[in-house]
């Protein structure tokens, strides 16, 4: 199974302003005057949740949050979180409700990163079989093209039924020795995918 999205027009963006650009794009679709009704789910595709597409939506946790909106996110590599508790894990690092899934196939890493926030505004990136944080990394804004975001949600919707469903870790209470062991990398890798694609996932609270 091949599933590509090539991103029209694309355009070269430095490593440093990744992320720092990706959080203005989506700040200001929150901020648009045409916005009537509020979005109440984004979709999100990336190669781990250490991409910048990913760090900058989270990163944006109160802003979703504040709005009512949950997160279907799909990771292609289940690496290290760099933050002791991320996507991985129920908390307030990132609150808002969010279901996860894995695109296991190997085939899959020919699709491209990508974020919908509404029926006409979405974000696509690389290859999720290219390291995101490039300087060479290609990626696309797209602020008013319905076409363009069907194109990609419909796009979101076969992978995200290819992909495996992922359990998000509640946190026990940490013992004493616990703490005193306790890594400062939380592994995407310890969620348990489920063995079916059916039914609910576990998501965090408000």
């Amino acid at each position: 199974m091949q599933i590509k999205t090539p991103p029209p027009l694309p355009s070269v963006v430095k490593r440093e302003d990744k992320m720092q650009t990706l959080r203005t794009f989506i700040q200001a679709f929150f901020l648009m005057p045409s916005l009537q009704n509020v979005p109440t789910e984004i979709t999100l595709m990336a190669r781990s949740a250490e991409s910048p597409v990913a760090r900058a939506l989270a990163e944006l946790g109160s802003e979703i949050i504040s709005r009512g909106i949950s997160v279907r996110a799909i990771f292609n590599q289940l690496e290290p979180e760099k933050t002791p508790a991320g996507w991985s894990v129920t908390g307030p690092e990132i609150a808002f409700d969010r279901h996860l899934r894995w695109a296991k196939n190997p085939r899959l890493v020919d699709a491209h990163e990508q974020l919908v926030l509404g029926p006409r505004t979405c974000w696509i990136g690389d290859s999720m079989r290219r390291d995101p944080s490039r300087r060479d990394a290609y990626e696309q804004f797209v602020n008013d093209s319905a076409t363009t975001a069907t194109t990609i949600s419909l796009s979101f919707e076969r992978l995200w039924l290819a992909s495996v469903p992922l359990l998000i870790r509640t946190p026990k209470a940490p013992t004493t020795a616990a703490v005193a062991e306790k890594s400062t990398d939380v592994g995407l890798a310890a969620l348990a995918p489920r063995d079916d694609n059916a039914g609910p996932l576990a998501s965090s609270p408000h």
